[in-house]
């Protein structure tokens, strides 16, 4: 115990013992295991929202004979309301003790956070109440109501609101401007007293004010009168920045359709905001004429299945996981990661060698699944694999050899025209394409998905040499693919020869995408293991898609192909080979515009829809933005040492607000009036007409509202780069009016509105 306690050596021996004694009580610290978790600060507090708790968090962690324990690592966890703890992780000081501070949340009610400490199973919660603050706004609604001539009384509802729009006290009182015009009473009824003039009902409370406007129309005068000029809009005409306090239609002609688009432009992708939309003097929506677009009757084809995307959306959450937990990125990392494979070299093998693979797809690095493959065909840039133990009835040689020089004179010279050279780490200038039952193991019996392949960037690390090590990377650039199995040996799932071929070319395309932007970032363009966010690493994937089939087919961006492509044998093979999928995910996307965009968040957002959203998103920026030279717009996304939003606005040179509102707009519009203005326009697709094979029996599948024709609110909720389509009609010859509020106060400015024509 002396290098605790020094001891004089002119003490007597009994003071050394008493001195030695106290060394192991329970005050003296421990460098751990922690054992216990204690709370010093109160459990149970209050304080005004988005402010700091009294005290703060305070936990005191101890060993086993209750010592103090210095160095242990306290997480704390929101588990209750969205307040912040600063830090999120404590260390505990020489007295064990944790210290953070605790703000809370923005909404009134509980709120609580954990606290945890490895090994200790255990957690102490402290809850802390919100309270409302001081009134800083008052609320009005409706925003500018209107008293039509055969309307005499409405009724205005104020609330007082705190800083964060939580309902506060005291309640507003209300007073009409003009009690000649209108009165209001307490309960907030409004009632006429004369017509044709307008006049303020004026809220207050907390020394806070606030007002609306009463317009009481008399007989003759315009909906519109005192709230906006009327507008008269031609077929396919689009009016952007729309005002929410008031926007006026007047139509000419009998049986036009309008939309009202509201678009969430939020830089948090996970962000919500209401929007609540009033229209006046609205008829019902006339049903759209066939005849105005024109409609051949042959569906698309493709085969009937659909691709497992959930599995590849976990294999890439892993490789992040992971790769930021193993490997870092330190200039000394990185160094350490390319000096390990540039001392890798692995000789060509020839047909017939056998090899042995890691076919892993769960696991990282530490748990190889090793399976025997024998080479079936070296082209010039592909080593094709079969394993040994695939179902009998698989490819032949040739057929094996045919893939690969597909490989080599499509799929590989267009994405690396369009993402750039992939990475080379064991120096034998080709990829390996692994034919597997292992990929057709990770499909359940009688599953309505399947896993099509995939590739896995555990293999770009060194098996041996720091960082790591990785023992389960084969150390090469390797894709994982579905073999044929007509008997349906694994899991009973059949699979033809034709079937797997078909997948195995749109599979490679896109996992080829993955290859290329990981493999650059790590060894080329000295990011390292900081992959792209995944909703823009998938976006680009599905562009490689649509890029082969653009060349498999003989057809060019920017030609708005629609269902007529079907009619050529030739095109519709290269359809359902690398785009049936883009457009069913496109499709996913169309249903759910108000709950999805193309955007995900928290870097982890990539389901279907996001996916379909940010492929055609993808596809329209480069229409508009890159249409001179769109590999360089690609490669610019692909070679970059940023991710997410900040890669995607210095690849387009300008933040893309406008762009992705534009493109919003562009997916009700396009396609769906005669006559349309360009920057809404989607060139390279008639996406009406390839979803409904341009029939008049398969809906087009985006789903829009009808605005009430009676006056009534219209009400939802977007999520950011969310949008809403709603459509209207008025009658010939007279004006309609149209409201928009959030949560019934003035729209924010980050919800932009946009009305368009469309017959």
């Amino acid at each position: 115990m002396n290098r605790f306690f020094p001891v004089r050596r002119w003490l007597p021996i009994a003071a050394v013992a008493a001195v030695s004694a106290c060394g192991s009580d329970s005050t003296s610290p421990s460098n751990g295991p922690a054992a216990r978790i204690d709370a010093v600060a109160d459990e149970n507090r209050s304080a005004q929202v988005g402010a700091t708790v009294p005290g703060g968090i305070v936990v005191k962690v101890s060993d086993a004979s209750g010592r103090p324990v210095v160095g242990a690592s306290v997480a704390l966890a929101v588990t209750l309301g969205n307040g912040v703890t600063m830090p999120r992780v404590a260390v505990t000081d020489s007295k064990g003790q944790a210290t953070a501070t605790w703000t809370l949340g923005t909404i009134v009610g509980q709120n609580q956070v954990t606290a945890s400490v490895d090994g200790v199973a255990s957690t102490i919660s402290f809850t802390a109440m919100g309270v409302a603050g001081p009134v800083t706004n008052i609320s009005i609604t409706p925003q500018n109501p209107r008293l039509l001539v055969n309307v005499d009384t409405v009724r205005v509802s104020a609330k007082s609101l705190d800083l964060f729009g939580n309902s506060a006290a005291p309640a507003p009182t209300l007073v009409s401007r003009d009690p000649s015009l209108v009165t209001v009473d307490a309960s907030g009824l409004v009632r006429v007293v004369r017509r044709g003039s307008g006049t303020y009902i004026v809220a207050s409370a907390g020394g806070k004010t606030d007002s609306v406007l009463v317009t009481v129309l008399a007989t003759g005068q315009s909906i519109c009168t005192a709230a906006a000029n009327p507008v008269e809009l031609s077929v396919g005409q689009v009016i952007t920045d729309v005002s929410g306090q008031g926007f006026c239609v007047h139509a000419a002609t009998a049986n036009g359709e309008y939309a009202l688009i509201p678009f969430y432009d939020s830089g948090v992708p996970s962000a919500t905001t209401s929007v609540e939309v009033r229209g006046l003097g609205l008829t019902a929506v006339p049903l759209p004429s066939p005849s105005l677009i024109p409609r051949p009757s042959l569906f698309p084809a493709g085969p009937p299945i659909v691709p497992n995307d959930a599995f590849e959306a976990d294999l890439r959450a892993r490789e992040r996981t992971e790769a930021a937990r193993r490997f870092g990125n330190s200039a000394a990392g990185l160094r350490a990661l390319r000096d390990a494979v540039a001392a890798t070299s692995a000789a060509v093998p020839a047909v017939g060698d056998l090899i042995k693979l890691n076919a892993n797809a769960i696991d990282f690095c530490d748990n190889p699944s090793v399976r025997t493959g024998r080479v079936m065909a070296v082209t010039d840039k592909a080593i094709v694999v079969a394993d040994t133990e695939n179902p009998v009835g698989g490819f032949t040689p040739d057929e094996y050899r045919s893939i690969g020089v597909t490989f080599d004179t499509l799929v590989d010279p267009i994405d690396r025209a369009a993402f750039g050279t992939p990475s080379d780490i064991d120096n034998n200038g080709h990829v390996i394409m692994f034919f597997t039952q292992a990929v057709n193991e990770l499909t359940p019996a009688q599953s309505s998905t399947v896993t099509l392949g995939f590739f896995f960037a555990r293999d770009l690390y060194p098996k041996t040499a720091a960082p790591g090590p990785c023992v389960g990377s084969n150390v090469g650039e390797v894709f994982y693919l579905l073999v044929p199995d007509t008997a349906g040996v694994v899991n009973g799932n059949k699979r033809s020869k034709s079937l797997v071929t078909t997948l195995t070319n749109g599979t490679v395309a896109h996992e080829y995408q993955h290859l290329i932007n990981a493999s650059r970032r790590m060894y080329v363009n000295a990011v390292g293991p900081v992959f792209e966010e995944r909703w823009l690493d998938e976006g680009l994937a599905h562009i490689a898609e649509e890029l082969n089939f653009f060349r498999a087919a003989g057809r060019a961006p920017r030609s708005n192909l629609d269902a007529t492509i079907f009619n050529d044998p030739a095109v519709s093979a290269a359809y359902s080979t690398f785009s049936i999928n883009n457009f069913r995910r496109y499709g996913q996307y169309l249903a759910r515009t108000e709950t999805q965009g193309p955007v995900g968040f928290d870097a982890f957002d990539d389901d279907l829809p996001t996916r379909g959203a940010i492929w055609d998103f993808l596809r329209f920026a480069a229409d508009h933005a890159a249409a001179t030279n769109e590999n360089n717009f690609w490669f610019k996304l692909v070679n970059s040492k940023t991710s997410g939003m900040t890669n995607l606005t210095n690849a387009l040179g300008v933040a893309p607000n406008t762009l992705l509102r534009d493109w919003a707009t562009s997916v009700f519009i396009d396609d769906n009036a005669l006559s349309v203005d360009p920057r809404f326009q989607q060139p390279s697709w008639n996406a009406r007409s390839i979803l409904t094979g341009a029939g008049t029996s398969t809906p087009f599948p985006l789903v829009t509202r009808l605005l009430n024709a009676d006056g009534s609110l219209l009400s939802t909720s977007l999520v950011g780069n969310g949008v809403a389509f709603l459509r209207f009609s008025v009658p010939n010859g007279q004006d309609a009016l149209l409201t928009t509020t959030s949560g019934g106060q003035t729209l924010p400015s980050s919800v932009k509105l946009s009305v368009v024509r469309i017959r």
